[in-house]
């Protein structure tokens, strides 16, 4: 993750007074930096990282951090996310994580924790699925979507491809994949959606990686370990399953596709991509301020780069 795309999102809160001003009067790359960092000193001032054994909230998870990593509780995750990234409250959110010592301003990634109560996920169809077919599905879904996205005031999407194929481990019941998008007023530069699932008895656990396109190679390396980090409680684990219990009603494919949302709307012959990371990924915060996305593209010569 570039400083840029970190700075993006608190920049966007900070240039409003910009464009009250005029689009002419723009701090220096400088100055935004100075002015971030400050504003995140504050913003994190009693924001401090856990380890060892956690009990993940609101969830029949336990999270074994080691001192690779950072933890971060929902409160903590939530003052990241909504007040330092800009996002809008989420409720949901159960903690985050990110290398170990670095603070959220320069890390190349943080993961988000949430848990669905989904019921069970049937993994009958990992081994079977045609991805590429999937993909191909997908892309038509996004494609049928993007008039819905522009009239509630989201911009188009174009879903580009697997930035990693999806892979399913049957012993772990983790499941990996990630997309490569881009949007409209990207100026072309693709934003990464790496997602990852652990599969339980009577849910899963979401982790979510926010990270820019370029930090793809960090984030691939990291994942695995970080999805390790966590495991469900005795009895509430894939194994842990009998008949009877309440079940999801789709399998491993739906779940990339979108989940509970994709199931239902598949009765409707639609196939809807839930974009989750919109309230996830602070870096598509500039795409709800387009004006602001215009002065902080002019501040760094046009383009959202390294």
């Amino acid at each position: 993750m570039s400083k840029f795309v970190t700075a993006l999102a608190a920049l966007c809160v900070l240039a409003l007074p910009v464009l009250a001003q005029g689009e002419d009067e723009t701090l220096t790359p400088e100055e935004a930096e100075a002015a971030y960092r400050a504003y995140a000193e504050e913003v994190l001032a009693d924001v401090t990282p856990d380890h060892g054994i956690i009990a993940l909230e609101r969830s029949p998870v336990t999270l074994s951090v080691s001192d690779d990593y950072d933890f971060y509780s929902a409160s903590e995750s939530r003052t990241i996310l909504e007040d330092l990234w800009g996002n809008p409250e989420d409720t949901n959110v159960l903690g985050m994580i990110f290398p170990a010592g670095l603070s959220p301003v320069d890390a190349s990634w943080g993961a988000v924790l949430t848990y669905e109560d989904t019921g069970y996920v049937t993994d009958d169809d990992a081994a079977s699925t045609d991805y590429a077919q999937l993909l191909n599905d997908m892309q038509s879904g996004t494609r049928e979507s993007n008039a819905a996205r522009v009239r509630q005031g989201f911009e188009e999407v174009q879903l580009v491809g697997w930035a990693v194929p999806p892979s399913y481990d049957a012993e772990s019941h983790r499941l990996i994949w990630a997309k490569d998008l881009l949007f409209a007023s990207s100026d072309g530069t693709h934003t990464l959606n790496y997602d990852m699932r652990l599969l339980g008895r009577h849910g899963v656990l979401s982790v979510n990686m926010v990270a820019a396109m370029d930090a793809l190679s960090d984030v691939r390396s990291a994942g695995p370990d970080v999805l390790a980090l966590a495991s469900f409680n005795p009895g509430a684990t894939y194994a842990d399953y009998v008949k009877g219990d309440k079940t999801a009603g789709y399998g491993v494919a739906a779940l990339i596709a979108g989940g509970a949302g994709v199931a239902v709307l598949k009765k409707t012959g639609l196939l809807v991509i839930l974009f989750a990371f919109l309230k996830k990924g602070f870096i598509l915060i500039p795409v709800l301020l387009a004006g602001v996305w215009r002065v902080i593209r002019g501040l760094f010569g046009g383009k959202a780069s390294s």
